[in-house]
């Protein structure tokens, strides 16, 4: 009989082409309650209540129901399905969620209504998830259960969840508001932040604001009505998330790639961030690239032998900036192939990444988002021996900015970075979103300043800009993220205009280092420092001694990417 079910929802059960597809992530899809509504004009609801994993929000969701009615198994067998787009409520950065619960609504009819009353129901609920849209999904998730259509009878309610819900800019839109297995009044908790939102006539009405683009949300509360009868009063109704995409652009493609600012290193494909002790295990091999302990990646150390994607590249832990700024979209055709640890050349033509590029090209996609250039300078200079000495001798003699334009001849990182744009140029259509580095101060650069680090990273985007500039500035957008505040006087880097000090020293603002980076400025700038954030968690991870941003950190560097055409 589940066979049957899962032969109703005519989804293919596949392996991807992907190596990761075969990880999971959670577990299955695990049907939980089920309901019937109290009849309303002689028509009652079924309610089932599924939990998915977190990957398969923003992506059809798909349900079977047989019903049998109360007068006996082989009486009056009825068939439903169900779809609809998963709703796991507005989403969180990093997302610590695996699982979201949806429930499913199947209205029935009033010849139906009657046979449902102490009637049974076989469910088979469907997952699939198909990031590229070549066909072939990279995960697919079932899950079945025979339950009897109970009678609430105290604890908490049961009420329908409302899909995610697409829509054009400045046009309104009503939806259906959530039935539940109780009488109850529903009311909005707060305000949508674009828009306006009104419950009138058993709907929801929603107005986005006129020039808004991207995610808004609102809560629907309810309470069982008093005085009606049937209704239970002491069962309590969850919150009812509305989600609207407002502007959605799904069906365009987006590729992800470059290193590790884009893979999201430091934090895991769970969402979890890397702890401290990790950081050997985590840090990229010197000769095989495997992106281990990237949020796009199911790596969680450095001996694997390959890189394993997750199947969904990392889209639902909502942490790298090209995750959030596809999330804010409502894009779901999306991957995101960097590599933590990788350099230019290796994604340009004869680099051991380079078929990956080709593949990306072959998938025609809209917008290749990507941050690339810094490897392996940056962490040569941060932790390798060989270059320590510039920055000391510099100190003393100066010509710190020759010794970097030496360090870029060196690696050819001119030359690189202008094979690998002019390959992606002249073989796709695609706007290219380059992405410059943030300014973090990592604690263990105990032979740089920070001045010194800033001026690096200022040098270091300038090259990706003019390179940017001399093969095709209209097709290689550069995105500036926000600056990083290291709470102290930057200049002539930085501007230096921001005070906290009875003293009335400037510097570059808070500081949205780690706290142990903090710690030490606080030593070396007693009267100046200015500590921070002011409002939320650091930009930047401790993990790794303050190097890769923060989800948050990449919430501001989302937030500089144009909203997609």
């Amino acid at each position: 009989m589940i066979a049957c079910l899962l032969g109703l929802l005519a989804v293919p059960v596949g392996a991807s082409a992907n190596s990761g597809a075969t990880k999971p992530i959670g577990d299955g899809v695990r049907v939980g309650r089920v309901a019937l509504t109290p009849p309303r004009h002689g028509r009652s609801s079924i309610l089932v209540e599924v939990s998915y994993p977190t990957a398969f929000v923003g992506h059809p969701i798909a349900l079977s129901v047989l019903l049998f009615s109360g007068k006996g198994k082989n009486t009056e067998l009825e068939a439903f399905r169900a779809h609809a787009l998963a709703n796991g409520g507005k989403p969180r950065a990093p997302e610590p969620r695996r699982r979201f619960t949806f429930v499913h609504r199947i209205d029935l009819s009033p010849a139906q209504t009657r046979a449902a009353r102490g009637g049974e129901v076989h469910v088979a609920a469907v997952g699939r998830l198909d990031a590229n849209r070549d066909g072939k999904p990279e995960l697919v998730r079932t899950g079945s259960a025979v339950k009897k259509l109970g009678v609430a009878k105290g604890g908490q309610a049961l009420c329908s969840s409302v899909p995610q819900i697409r829509l054009q800019r400045r046009r309104p839109i009503s939806v259906r508001l959530p039935v539940c297995n109780v009488a109850k009044r529903w009311t909005l908790a707060g305000r949508p932040a674009h828009g306006t939102a009104r419950i009138s006539g058993g709907k929801l009405t929603y107005r986005p604001s006129r020039k808004f683009r991207g995610t808004d949300s609102v809560q629907l509360v309810g309470a069982p009505r008093r005085g009606e009868r049937g209704a239970p009063g002491t069962l309590s109704l969850t919150p009812v998330p509305v989600v609207f995409k407002v502007g959605a652009v799904p069906e365009v493609v987006v590729r992800a790639m470059g290193d590790s600012v884009t893979a999201g290193f430091g934090y895991y494909s769970s969402g979890k961030l890397m702890p401290l002790l990790s950081l050997p295990e985590c840090k990229p091999g010197s000769v095989t690239l495997v992106d281990p302990c990237s949020s796009n990646s199911v790596n969680v150390n450095n001996e694997a032998r390959e890189v394993e994607f997750a199947p969904d590249y990392g889209l639902a832990n909502n942490v790298s900036w090209a995750a959030q700024w596809a999330n804010e979209y409502g894009i779901t055709n999306y991957e995101n192939v960097a590599i933590s640890g990788a350099e230019p050349g290796q994604w340009a033509p004869g680099g051991p990444l380079y078929p990956i590029t080709k593949r990306i090209e072959s998938e025609d996609p809209d917008y290749i988002l990507m941050t690339i250039g810094a490897n392996p300078l940056l962490s040569e200079m941060l932790f390798g021996v060989d270059h320590m000495g510039c920055a000391i001798y510099a100190d003393i003699f100066g010509g710190y900015e020759e010794c970097i334009e030496e360090a870029f001849a060196k690696i050819g990182l001119h030359e690189n970075l202008e094979r690998l744009y002019r390959e992606l140029v002249q073989k796709t259509n695609a706007t290219i979103y380059l992405m410059q580095y943030h300014l973090s101060i990592p604690s263990t650069a105990l032979a740089y300043t920070s001045l010194q680090i800033a001026e690096m990273a200022k040098m270091m985007n300038a090259e990706i800009a003019a390179v940017a500039a001399s093969v095709n500035p209209k097709r290689l957008q550069v995105v500036t993220p926000p600056h990083f505040n290291v709470g102290i006087d930057l200049s002539p880097v930085y501007s230096s205009h921001y005070s906290c000090s009875r003293l009335g020293y400037k510097v570059d603002g808070p500081s949205v280092q780690i706290d142990a980076t903090q710690d030490e400025l606080l030593l070396t700038h007693p009267l100046s420092f200015c500590s921070g954030p002011v409002h939320g968690p650091p930009w930047v991870i401790s993990g790794d001694t303050g190097i890769h941003p923060s989800a948050a950190g990449y919430a501001q560097m989302a937030s500089q990417v144009p909203a997609p055409r």
